[in-house]
């Protein structure tokens, strides 16, 4: 069994702000991007994901500007070193993201509070460890807290963060841990 006591890495964050309008116009294509979402094993699965009860096209309407955020967790080599399986890369990776997010929601919230009317968006819903309620038909557990992912409302991350961040998005191509992951949050702000 794989444990993460030794996972070691860094983190950096990168923010670019933009207006509204303009970032929508330039990353946003639900139909597209609605196209690998229904292709991955967690389509329908939480309720930050899609298939939605609204319009995602919508979702992002009436805000002024955007301030994107690109928080890069960088591995260490003994820790990629590590991972000598894919099984161990991906859980190793899961692990980091569920890690980090769960660091970041309280600092995304604070935003919101200080931006009256903004709405934030987040890497992916990491609030219920014994898993999403979806699957079993009932609501969610935290309404209130949960906040969707800007891909799961259609926007093209990969474009997105090269062009406003300069951050090229990695993934595993052969089973390894990538030297990065990179988690994406935006606040839209009225």
């Amino acid at each position: 069994m794989f444990t993460f006591a030794n996972m070691n890495y860094t983190l950096t964050k990168k923010e670019a702000t933009v207006d509204a309008d303009e970032f929508i116009s330039r990353y946003r294509d639900v139909e597209r991007i609605a196209g690998y979402c229904r292709q991955c094993p967690g389509y329908g699965k939480t309720w930050s994901c899609p298939p939605f009860d609204f319009d995602p096209a919508t979702v992002t309407d009436g805000f002024r500007s955007v301030t994107v955020t690109g928080t890069t967790i960088e591995f260490d080599e003994e820790t990629r070193a590590a991972c000598t399986s894919a099984q161990q890369s991906s859980a190793t990776a899961h692990e980091a993201i569920i890690e980090i997010s769960r660091k970041l929601l309280p600092q995304l919230y604070e935003q919101e509070l200080q931006h009256p009317g903004s709405r934030c968006f987040t890497f992916r819903c990491v609030l219920c460890p014994e898993g999403c309620t979806r699957p079993e038909g009932k609501p969610c557990r935290h309404p209130e807290l949960m906040r969707h992912s800007l891909e799961s409302v259609g926007f093209d991350l990969v474009t997105m963060m090269h062009d406003l961040l300069g951050i090229d998005l990695e993934w595993s191509q052969d089973g390894s841990l990538p030297k990065h992951l990179t988690i994406v949050t935006a606040l839209f702000k009225v």
